[in-house]
């Protein structure tokens, strides 16, 4: 009776502390949106930095942001041919880190500039 006792306990308690995580990565998941439009507005302000970087906070998330340039290119001879100027673009990957009390989540995502 003790040795069934002892091992539900220990189910329990694996539950408990899986359902804990479960809801510490939904808490993150469900910020990550907002969190995302700081990024790409901080991205944007600090796009003239070598390797543009970043941190904040939101609510008790903390999260930080590296920006990564992958491509650096020109549009077709059409849009060119529109604009009258030369024109480029870069394409970056955003690493995002976000960190919960318990736990942190690692996203990626990819953002251009003109």
């Amino acid at each position: 009776m003790f040795l069934v006792l002892i091992t539900m306990t220990e189910v329990y308690r694996g539950a408990l502390l899986s359902s804990d995580k479960a809801e510490a990565a939904l808490r993150i998941a469900g910020y990550v949106p907002s969190i995302h439009a700081n990024v790409v507005d901080s991205f944007h302000k600090n796009i003239g930095s070598d390797s543009p970087r970043g941190e904040g906070q939101f609510g008790t998330l903390m999260y930080s942001w590296t920006a990564i340039l992958t491509h650096e290119g020109v549009p077709s001879e059409f849009l060119i041919e529109d604009s009258g100027r030369k024109i480029g673009f870069s394409l970056w990957r955003i690493d995002l880190k976000v960190t919960d009390k318990e736990q942190s989540k690692h996203y990626s995502f990819t953002e251009m500039s003109w």
